[in-house]
């Protein structure tokens, strides 16, 4: 019980930091649902961009609009998405399912990592009739770019329709969502990094 109560209490300070020192983001659309959903709101600060994070950048296809998206592979790494699975490197981002939610699964991912590192869990949705998306195959990921993808897989375009993306489009990092508590997210968490 005191464990809970420190965290809501240090997740309210950070709240309250980061408040006041960045401006607040109301999200729009449902491309980062069920990790990120509309109408919560994230804090963006400028910092190190790592596997799992999830990023502002600005939309290959319309540069003034701005969109979240999860980096899954930096330069150098080759990436393939077939069949609704991704490969980073040959291996797999390990999926559990956790349940159909209206028409779709949604599954928790984890980026791998050995201990004692920290994963970074998130959860994408996806529609029970898979999609066919313009890029399959494989891509190695250039120097100075990301391959980001959307967490609702089946009805959001991210790098499987653009490609990687230049990391100079990513205007920072989503390190702290507040929105509302359900069966698999807190009301509040600190989006941390990968070790």
């Amino acid at each position: 019980m005191k464990r809970r109560r420190l965290r809501i209490l240090l997740a309210l300070l950070v709240l309250l930091l980061l408040a006041a020192a960045l401006p607040a983001r109301r999200v729009g659309d449902d491309a980062m649902a069920f990790s990120i959903q509309r109408g919560e709101w994230v804090w963006i600060v400028p910092d190190r961009v790592r596997k799992a994070d999830v990023v502002l950048l600005r939309d290959p296809l319309d540069p003034a609009r701005k969109v979240l998206r999860r980096v899954v592979a930096v330069a150098g790494e080759r990436v393939r998405y077939e069949d609704g699975v991704v490969r980073v490197n040959g291996k797999r981002i390990r999926q559990t399912d956790m349940g159909r939610q209206d028409e779709a699964h949604c599954y928790k991912e984890v980026i791998w990592s050995k201990p004692p590192a920290r994963a970074n869990p998130y959860f994408v949705r996806k529609l029970v009739k898979p999609v066919k998306w313009k890029i399959d195959g494989r891509v190695v990921v250039p120097e100075g770019h990301l391959y980001v993808l959307a967490d609702n897989r089946d009805q959001a375009m991210d790098s499987r329709w653009w490609g990687p993306v230049p990391e100079e489009a990513v205007l920072g990092v989503a390190r702290f969502r507040l929105g509302r508590k359900d069966l698999w997210r807190p009301r509040a968490e600190l989006l941390l990094p990968e070790e």
